[in-house]
């Protein structure tokens, strides 16, 4: 009887978990203030997003970092600060980088609240980071929805000490031949994203910078060139899968990265693996343990 009981009693967990987290998802979902999906574009690059005039001069906050160079228009780029991993300093664009600036990571901004993210973005916590006064209230309400709901964790698809995938190789190569190739080519080498005199190739900055590449797979570019995986429902798994074959493709520039000090390390494929058993392990964990205290506590009440 009591092992009927607690496979019961385990079903009723499952059963419960599960429906809370659909009922959080779509509470979540049905009170975003915008597009997500528009506002991770908008995060890449705000001004041909949205199809605007660069303002002039370096963005105000830049002139309180000196680590980093650049000036102008960049410097005016979500990215720029916080990096394609939204961690800011403490992620790929750290101090070994060479867009290292000291801005904080985005992380926090997960779970928070709608105004108090609005009230980084529209001069309210800061005047000298109001975007509201260059942008528009429905790019920033899409880049508020971006960042409480599509930040997620680049350390479970990409090795954070090499910038190899975790991804599967031989997916990977499927699916991009199935959506990638027509646009890319077989190699990667139909579009140049560097410059005639120092030509980039989609192989170069998968492996030089792959945190941009998984943004750019789920978001597409931010002029709506390429339609965004998060658009045709693919898993982060699939999105390292494409990153992990990319990284194979040849470059044009194998001196290029993003780092002061260029890795030697090769990218071995064989060792590429899939990250979906650690998400599913880590989530059946979270699964066990719950249920192992509502049956302790289930045993305690029995035993009064």
């Amino acid at each position: 009887m009591k092992r009927a009981l607690g496979a019961i009693f385990f079903a009723l967990v499952v059963g419960s978990v599960l429906l809370a987290a659909v009922r959080v998802s779509g509470a979540v979902q049905g009170e975003l203030p915008g597009d997500p999906i528009e506002g991770g574009r908008v995060y890449d690059n705000w001004i041909q997003a949205l199809d605007l005039e660069p303002p002039q001069g370096n963005q105000p906050l830049w002139e309180t970092q000196t680590d980093n160079p650049r000036s102008g228009v960049v410097t005016w780029r979500c990215v720029e600060c916080h990096g394609w991993d939204y961690k800011g300093l403490e992620g790929s664009y750290g101090p070994s980088s060479t867009h290292y600036t000291g801005f904080p990571s985005l992380n926090e901004m997960v779970g928070a609240g709608q105004d108090e993210v609005r009230a980084w973005l529209d001069g309210s916590n800061n005047p000298q980071h109001n975007f509201l006064f260059y942008t528009t209230r429905s790019a920033v309400d899409d880049l508020i929805a971006f960042l409480l709901t599509q930040q997620v964790d680049t350390d479970l698809l990409i090795d954070p000490s090499t910038g190899l995938s975790y991804g599967n190789l031989k997916r990977g190569r499927a699916l991009y031949q199935g959506s990638c190739e027509s646009c890319h080519g077989e190699r990667g080498e139909t579009i140049n994203f560097g410059s005639e005199n120092s030509p980039l190739n989609l192989g170069d900055l998968a492996v030089a910078d792959p945190w941009q590449t998984v943004h750019v797979i789920r978001f597409g570019d931010p002029i709506g060139r390429m339609q965004a995986s998060e658009q045709l429902g693919w898993s982060l798994n699939m999105v390292a899968d494409v990153l992990a074959y990319t990284q194979t493709l040849p470059r044009a520039n194998p001196e290029y990265g993003i780092t002061l000090s260029n890795s030697d390390e090769t990218i071995d494929v064989e060792n590429q693996g899939d990250i979906e058993p650690i998400i599913w392990a880590a989530f059946a964990m979270m699964l066990l343990i719950g249920a192992s205290l509502g049956w302790d506590h289930y045993q305690q009440r029995q035993g009064t």
